[in-house]
């Protein structure tokens, strides 16, 4: 767990589920998922392929948190 997260954690500065994710093997699992490479968002076109990109990140991330 990086220390800045562990510090919050023994702070009590994050919420009971964000605790538990902390304390999971995340590194290895994520590691291969990619940064959000879109550009920012300059009109509705560009602000609904941000969005797709984001959600398509996410699902990644959901995804190798249950492997």
């Amino acid at each position: 767990m990086p220390t800045s997260t562990r510090r919050l954690v023994e702070l009590s500065m994050v919420p009971e589920l964000a605790k538990e994710v902390a304390t999971l093997e995340t590194a290895t699992k994520i590691a291969s998922v990619a940064t959000v490479a879109t550009p920012d968002a300059t009109d509705e076109a560009t602000a609904i392929t941000l969005v797709n990109a984001l959600k398509a990140r996410l699902n990644a991330l959901i995804t190798a948190l249950k492997a």
